[in-house]
């Protein structure tokens, strides 16, 4: 695979070159908090913890939570994967899946006093804040699905097997993402992931549907169109008209039962103006104003503004 940059309609090449540590990976998916998933954002809480099992001390890589509860685990590797990660991957989960809700919250807030902007802030009102839920609104429940993500730059097809089999058969949500990186002539880097494991659907039964994992957008049209169209019904294109979040997905759920809440949560970061995570993902398109936490209307750029801090002014 050539990635190429184009500058003055004409193609440069990009030279992939070698991730020299494994630590440049956890650093670039910590700060960027919108890359794992397309139109997700994932909160982290926390980096390498501590986990003890029966084994003694394991130190999963990266452990976080989408909007719906779910955990997120995440295991880089740099060069080839070896076999024993998905062995690894299945430790992490089995420790993490036995995380109460209060350990979950022990866990974020430690972590949340190292990252600047959520120190001494509770779990509960970070995860809030992030998500956009308004006040009147209850946390999820936490925990109820696991999802477990292997991020490298090689990953064998027998690794890929292993985690579609888990998948497909066994109802885990399991993906594998590999990475690239490219430099320029210009001096340039450019990081390409791509899912190999992640796309399939996964196999639930009629019990378990109420805590399926959230899937990767697989309709005709993509989540921005879908999101902005069904914005457009309920306002019916009026800048006067409020909304939420669940407003919306009960108008987008007639069509499509399946759509989650973690599908549309980039979208509204980045193309909501003055939403406060913005600046984790690359504006997109000035669709919408936050008029409070979890309440939205039609940007109206006549009036709205937002001040140099961020804020809306």
């Amino acid at each position: 695979m050539s990635i190429f940059i184009l500058r003055d309609n004409v193609l440069a090449t990009a030279k992939k070159v070698e991730i020299k540590r494994e630590r440049d990976l956890e650093d670039w998916l910590e700060n960027s908090p919108m890359a794992l998933v397309e139109n997700e954002f994932i909160l982290w809480i926390d980096r390498q913890p501590r986990a003890q099992d029966e084994e003694g001390t394991i130190f999963p890589d990266l452990l976080g939570v989408d909007s719906e509860g779910n955990l997120v685990i995440v295991e880089f590797k740099r060069g080839r994967t070896p076999r024993t990660v998905v062995a690894q991957l299945l430790e992490y989960a089995a420790w993490a899946g036995k995380l109460p809700d209060s350990e979950i919250h022990q866990i974020a807030e430690t972590y949340f006093d190292t990252r600047d902007g959520y120190q001494g802030k509770t779990f509960s009102d970070v995860f809030m804040e992030v998500f956009d839920m308004p006040e009147t609104d209850e946390l999820p429940s936490f925990n109820n699905v696991l999802r477990l993500f292997i991020v490298a730059e090689d990953i064998p097809s027998r690794i890929s097997q292993v985690c579609r089999f888990l998948r497909t058969s066994y109802k885990m949500d399991v993906s594998c993402i590999a990475v690239s990186k490219f430099h320029t002539e210009s001096g340039e880097e450019i990081i390409n992931m791509e899912i190999g494991v992640g796309d399939e659907d996964v196999a639930t039964s009629k019990a378990q549907q109420h805590t399926s994992p959230p899937s990767r957008w697989t309709g005709d049209k993509p989540v921005k169109q879908v999101v902005w169209e069904a914005v457009q019904e309920f306002t019916d294109g009026s800048v006067g008209v409020e909304f939420e979040i669940k407003q919306i997905l009960v108008l987008i759920r007639k069509d499509n039962p399946d759509f989650k809440r973690p599908t549309m949560d980039g979208v509204m970061i980045a193309d909501t103006v003055n939403h406060p995570s913005r600046g984790y993902h690359q504006a997109t398109e000035d669709r919408y104003w936050r008029v409070a936490r979890g309440k939205y209307r039609l940007y109206d750029p006549a009036k709205d503004r937002v001040g140099s801090d961020g804020e809306a002014s």
